[in-house]
């Protein structure tokens, strides 16, 4: 007996699942105007259950099997959203570092070289930069200033050409020239001093 009431609400429970989704909306408005005497005339079926909307729907109601529909009911505008105001924008406190001191102008310093990578461009002077061209790359003094430098039993005075080197703790940048000349390695520390 258990098993046969079991059996029937199954099969119930099956019959519904099975019907969900064919059930129509709920509400009257969500179904579209069904033109039964058009679809036979035209001789298409399609729009008996359920048409598409179109705007004559909307704009009138029509007479189906007997019962007037009314046009489906404006949705009602939403409320303006009341303006908030503004949100106070606080600052975070800012660490402000201060500007690198002007490198030396005389004495020891620690030199680095620059060159293939800037090949052909123009240097903060206006001259062309190439492998041959000797002078160095300080970050304050004026372009053409002379510099005479000292490196070992070397020295060479050549004229600042470019700026640079934007590497902390670095006084000068050496064109390769200007390194080969002096035999500096990559990385030299070498004597300077203003004028020739």
């Amino acid at each position: 007996m258990l098993r046969d009431t079991l059996a029937r609400v199954g099969t119930f429970v099956f019959a519904f699942a099975m019907a969900v989704p064919f059930l129509g909306p709920s509400h009257a408005r969500d179904l579209g105007s069904v033109a039964v005497a058009g679809a036979f005339e035209s001789g298409s079926i399609q729009g008996i259950a359920r048409g598409p909307w179109r705007a004559r729907d909307v704009a009138r109601p029509e007479v189906v099997a007997g019962v007037e529909q009314a046009p489906a009911p404006e949705p009602e505008p939403a409320a303006a959203p009341t303006p908030e105001p503004p949100a106070i924008k606080t600052l975070s406190p800012r660490v402000v570092l201060a500007p690198p001191p002007d490198p030396p102008t005389s004495g020891v310093v620690l030199a680095s070289w620059y060159g293939p990578g800037f090949y052909g461009n123009r240097t903060a002077c206006g001259q062309t930069y190439t492998p041959v061209i000797v002078g160095v790359a300080h970050r304050t003094l004026p372009c053409g200033t002379l510099v005479a430098l000292s490196y070992g039993t070397r020295s060479l005075t050549v004229p600042v050409i470019d700026r640079g080197p934007f590497v902390a703790g670095r006084t000068l940048d050496l064109s390769n020239a200007t390194r080969l000349a002096l035999g500096c390695p990559d990385l030299c520390t070498l004597s300077m001093r203003i004028g020739p």
